[in-house]
């Protein structure tokens, strides 16, 4: 990100051009919001700004507002089935894999 450029993954905005111009056109109301483009085939949102009347976090509310990004968890990593699964999945195989290593050696 840099001074007055910020670009945004908004999930809600790929596949979807009319999710993309609403977001265009939230986004284009604020004061100090010079561009924005809003990508329907990336789902990326590029907002140009001016710093000095408007910054990230009024950028960021005004996509929270619109329901288009989620409010910080506070938590930095996702908390997924599939990441969870997976990884109980992996210390299974590990486990088992040691577990017959060791039987192997004792033979």
């Amino acid at each position: 990100m840099l001074d007055g450029r910020l670009r945004v993954k908004v999930a809600d905005v790929k596949g979807s051009p009319r999710v993309a111009a609403l977001v265009e056109a939230q986004l284009a109301e604020l004061q100090g919001v010079d561009d924005v483009s809003a990508n329907p085939l990336t789902g990326s949102v590029l907002v140009l700004y001016d710093p000095a009347q408007v910054g990230v976090e009024e950028i960021m509310e005004v996509l929270r507002a619109g329901g288009h990004v989620r409010p910080p968890s506070g938590d930095a990593r996702p908390s997924t089935s599939l990441s969870s699964g997976l990884g109980s999945i992996m210390l299974r195989a590990t486990t088992e894999f040691a577990i017959q290593s060791l039987i192997t050696a004792l033979i």
